[in-house]
């Protein structure tokens, strides 16, 4: 009997032995796809963190600065993207994440509550205290700039930097959000930057970050390839945007499509910055209404050193002959400083005018200007 049960117990210590090998293979293969999963998951954590490649680089999603949500829907951007506009929000700056997400969140309102738009316009923010803020992100179209929220990202410095640069760890944590945007592939290689005055008749980004740009290799000073992308050849001034006063009467329609346009010069000394040339248009205004007797400033458009188009009489009102007659079949465009730089622009505008039916196909070129 106790023979028996030594065997048996030999018996199961046999088969115990035989087991366990076949049990440690299970468990080591357990672990090993565990650890797989893990390497994997810590991949794609790697490859698609926006925090990740750079521990420098900080963003604080919607969410973090408490963002409101959207209301309504907003078209998709076509990645990668290859054009950064740089504006700056024409605020207080913010050195501490608190007062920056306070800053963000009275963006997001002004924007949507008083311009209609149906979020933050911007795609990101960059504090003052180093960090990146979430707007509408890689993947939504901004409204940063009319007309070309499909074909670029924006990027907004919080602050108002006329007179002042931006802060270094400001200015390198815009940097390293564009090479993140690189190495996520939300930006092409090759990307370019643009300030937003470039494309607008605006002081955005304030002139001291403006001519720190102008020293980023990305920095294109020719915006005529954007523009064809953004479908906006001409950048206008309206009436509004200059500050123009009031007509003293109701002036007559041009009889449109008028068969005449006139190029002159106004004699104003020349700009070459949006608030010179503004404040030139606006002389020029108070000029003829004062001392020369008009009704209004006495062109239907001035251009000026600053490549924008300024609004005067518009398309709709006709100009004043010095016999106190209208010419209601004629076009008049006014040059302040030299017209040669500025013909190209005087000649766009004339395109656009036969394209939206304003001007004759056969019109009458007087170029006073010679």
């Amino acid at each position: 009997m106790q023979k028996t049960e030594q065997n048996n117990l030999a018996t199961k210590r046999n088969t115990n032995v035989k087991r366990f090998p076949k049990e440690l293979i299970f468990l080591c293969v357990f672990l090993l796809i565990l650890v797989a999963l893990a390497a994997g998951y810590a991949f794609w954590m790697m490859t698609h963190s926006p925090m990740n490649s750079n521990n420098n680089l900080h963003i604080l999603d919607r969410i973090e600065w408490q963002g409101e949500p959207p209301s309504d829907k907003y078209e998709h951007l076509k990645l990668p993207i290859s054009n950064v506009i740089i504006s700056h929000t024409a605020t207080e700056g913010c050195k501490t994440e608190e007062i920056c997400i306070y800053r963000v969140q009275t963006i997001q309102g002004f924007h949507m509550k008083s311009l209609g738009w149906v979020d933050i316009g911007y795609n990101f923010l960059v504090g003052g205290d180093g960090q990146i803020y979430v707007g509408r992100g890689w993947h939504s179209q901004g409204q940063h700039v009319r007309g070309y929220g499909a074909v670029s990202i924006s990027i907004a410095f919080i602050g108002t930097f006329v007179n002042m640069e931006p802060p270094v760890r400001q200015v390198e944590a815009a940097k390293r959000l564009m090479a993140e945007g690189v190495r996520l592939h939300k930006l092409n290689p090759d990307y370019h930057i643009y300030a937003h005055r470039q494309l607008s008749p605006t002081e955005s980004p304030g002139q001291k970050l403006f001519e720190m740009i102008k020293r980023w290799p990305r920095w294109i000073p020719d915006v005529t390839q954007l523009r064809l992308l953004g479908n906006a050849t001409l950048k206008f001034v309206t009436r509004a945007y200059w500050l123009a006063q009031l007509p003293g009467k109701a002036l007559p329609p041009l009889n449109r499509p008028v068969n005449t346009v006139r190029f002159v010069l106004t004699a104003s000394p020349a700009c070459h910055t949006q608030a010179g040339c503004v404040f030139q248009v606006r002389l020029l205004q108070t000029f003829h209404i004062e001392s020369s007797g008009y009704t209004d400033i006495n062109y239907n458009f001035v251009i000026a050193g600053d490549t924008n188009i300024y609004e005067g009489r518009g398309w709709d009102q006709s100009c004043e002959t010095e016999q106190d007659q209208f010419s209601s079949n004629k076009l008049v465009v006014g040059f302040v400083g030299p017209s040669d730089s500025n013909k190209k622009l005087a000649l766009e505008l004339i395109e656009l005018g036969i394209k939206w039916g304003h001007i004759s196909k056969d019109y009458t070129l007087i170029d006073n200007t010679a």
